[in-house]
């Protein structure tokens, strides 16, 4: 099946392969884009049904017509004006796309029923063909639920056509035609899964270069000042406290000018490698710029923080550095206080890392 899927699709399908991680933030990305076009495509659709329903239908027994209308507009119209209504609110979306998987199913089954009390069915069964494009296509549905409610439909369709076209030749044109709705709104819905993951990818992409530094891979300092904001304000609100280490390698310059430049690169590397292998989960770690590094500690205290400043400095000093000789760190930590700024924060920390250098380098202090 992969490899007939392979065959028919524009994308390696091979690369449809994600972690759950993933899915969760593709999830969150995808929602708001699907909000608006369930919301609207729902709403559309119930006015359609509205007019479909008012036209003279010359064609269907009056009886069949009562039938329509009373079916349209005690069920279908009702459930996709719940549909686009509910689609907006945030805490219903996962309700809201169980219903859209539904109510296809409901509308197809009544379709079948009405087809079948009807002598001639060519005006009607268009319908059919177009709830199932309509499943895949149009309705806002994820891939997967489409695919399902998109299956259940057309075994409705083929099962009860089944029993009220008689000619067996007419029969197999309408299986071919609900093949053919199938098949173009299966790809359709395939190819638009795939390019909606690809544009959340290169967006991600994007997103991480802008963030990040290219040299270590950590956060850069553009990330600092969003995070501090964010941390001062969750520091304001709920009362935490959280600290600031500035971290700066020690002779960094003589690392250059003795083995070059890109030994010193692999330095800052394997220095940002070790830090975030040393903080918390939590934590944060960012290159504000040179061999400068921050790490941002959530939910701390003074004795965790000096704690946690420590076990960097000696992990540093005791990682074996193959093309450079033995590196060491200073730093300054400081802990959030009531009244401070990014710029307060940060200026007591590196007042505290000028002290650990005039002590020697190699050392920490802290700022209170």
């Amino acid at each position: 099946m992969q490899n007939l899927l392979q065959l028919i699709s524009p994308f390696d399908l091979t690369k449809g392969r994600h972690t759950p991680s993933f899915y969760e933030r593709y999830a969150e990305w995808d929602q708001p884009s699907r909000q608006v076009q369930i919301s609207a495509i729902s709403f559309l659709t119930a006015i359609l049904y509205v007019l479909f329903t008012l036209i003279d239908k010359s064609w269907a027994p009056a009886h069949i017509q009562t039938l329509m209308m009373k079916f349209h507009f005690s069920t279908v119209i009702p459930l996709l004006l719940f549909i686009s209504y509910f689609a907006y609110k945030q805490r219903y979306y996962k309700y809201v796309m169980l219903a859209l998987a539904i109510f296809p199913i409901i509308s197809i089954s009544g379709h079948a029923y009405i087809a079948s009390k009807l002598g001639n069915t060519s005006m009607y069964v268009p319908e059919g063909y177009l709830g199932i494009f309509w499943i895949f296509i149009a309705s806002g549905m994820t891939f997967r639920y489409a695919l399902v409610s998109a299956i259940c439909a057309t075994i409705i369709l083929l099962a009860s056509a089944f029993y009220y076209i008689e000619s067996k030749d007419v029969y197999v044109m309408y299986v071919f035609w609900v093949f053919c709705s199938f098949s173009f709104g299966f790809l359709g819905a395939l190819i638009f899964d795939r390019t909606r993951k690809q544009m959340f990818i290169s967006q991600q992409a994007l997103k991480d270069l802008a963030i990040t530094d290219p040299l270590t891979g950590v956060y850069n300092r553009h990330q600092l000042n969003i995070i501090l904001a964010q941390e001062i304000e969750r520091g304001l609100r709920y009362k935490n406290t959280f600290g600031l280490l500035i971290i700066d390698v020690d002779y960094f310059k003589n690392i250059n000018d003795s083995y070059g430049h890109d030994v010193g690169d692999v330095t800052l590397k394997t220095i940002a490698q070790e830090l975030s292998r040393s903080i918390r989960g939590n934590d944060t770690l960012i290159r504000w710029g040179g061999e400068e590094f921050i790490v941002i500690a959530i939910e701390t205290n003074q004795h965790q923080l000096i704690t946690l400043a420590e076990k960097l400095r000696e992990n540093i000093a005791n990682t074996d550095f193959s093309e450079a000789d033995k590196v060491t760190i200073s730093i300054g930590t400081t802990l959030f206080k009531e009244n401070d700024r990014q710029s307060d924060m940060l200026s007591r920390a590196d007042k505290a890392l000028y002290q650990a250098k005039e002590k020697g380098r190699n050392t920490t202090v802290y700022a209170p």
